[in-house]
């Protein structure tokens, strides 16, 4: 199992691709893990040098006493990148890890090639922080399998739920074989966050990406980000929720591959 000490801790991660093409880093959401990439890594591998890893917490990583503040998560993926000799790469991140990537191209900006934000927040407002709330809450009153059931219609688009019945048990037994301590760690570490003020400094070139049907970051959240980045493309993609890559992946991938190849 491939994996690097960073800041004390051990974080997973794997590879795929040419390791002299440019390096893409795909950052996960908040309860996610590698696999979540999995629609991803056919298309992008054959262009670029595709680097996946778990954020302290998330899946085969090492899993300290939390919270995990998304302050030490850029640190972890610099430190990361440091560990493979990556000096630039470019950072797609879905949700929590669009915030990490923000935080990342704000503070060490000769690290981020391009920056691709997708179903992302610039700040934790009341209303996402009471919908942290009650996720904490469920977690302590049913476990994981309550919080995975509260937290659904939040996570996906109408569309999506739909069509795809059928592959929420998996994803429900998935989320059941999680440490709920570390589950408790990640939700409970983004509810501070605010990079709004440091949106302006951002240098890199960036994309937005948010589907139409989001209610846990709705457009105005991308919106937001897209008015204070200089440099910003912002894309809104219609019958998509919060998990772009999955629910609307083909679609995903050629948004997000022709604006990398053309900055190239």
């Amino acid at each position: 199992m491939p994996t690097h000490e960073v800041n004390g801790i051990r974080l997973y991660y794997e590879q795929y691709g040419n390791r002299v093409s440019f390096p893409v880093v795909f950052v996960n959401g908040l309860l996610a893990d590698t696999t979540g990439w999995r629609f991803q890594v056919p298309a992008f591998a054959p262009h670029f040098r595709v680097l996946l890893y778990d954020a302290r917490g998330q899946g085969q990583s090492d899993k300290p006493p939390g919270p995990y503040l998304p302050d030490q998560h850029a640190r972890d993926l610099v430190g990361l990148l440091d560990a493979l000799h990556i000096q630039q790469a470019h950072l797609v991140g879905l949700s929590n890890g669009g915030a990490i990537a923000m935080l990342v191209a704000a503070a060490y900006p000769s690290r981020v090639g391009c920056l691709v934000l997708a179903d992302t927040y610039a700040h934790t407002d009341a209303l996402m922080q009471a919908r942290l709330e009650s996720w904490l809450l469920a977690l302590e009153s049913g476990g994981l399998a309550l919080r995975f059931d509260v937290a659904t219609p939040w996570v996906w688009g109408n569309a999506f739920l739909e069509q795809n019945q059928h592959l929420l048990e998996p994803l429900r037994q998935k989320a059941l074989q999680a440490n709920v301590d570390a589950v408790r760690g990640l939700i409970s570490g983004v509810r501070g966050y605010n990079i709004r003020e440091k949106l302006a400094t951002i240098q890199a070139p960036t994309m937005v990406m948010v589907g139409e049907e989001d209610v846990l970051t709705p457009p105005w959240h991308a919106r937001e980000i897209a008015r204070a980045i200089p440099n910003t493309h912002l894309v809104i993609v219609p019958g998509a929720g919060h998990a772009l890559p999955i629910e609307r992946p083909m679609v995903f991938n050629a948004l997000v591959r022709a604006f990398l190849q053309d900055k190239e």
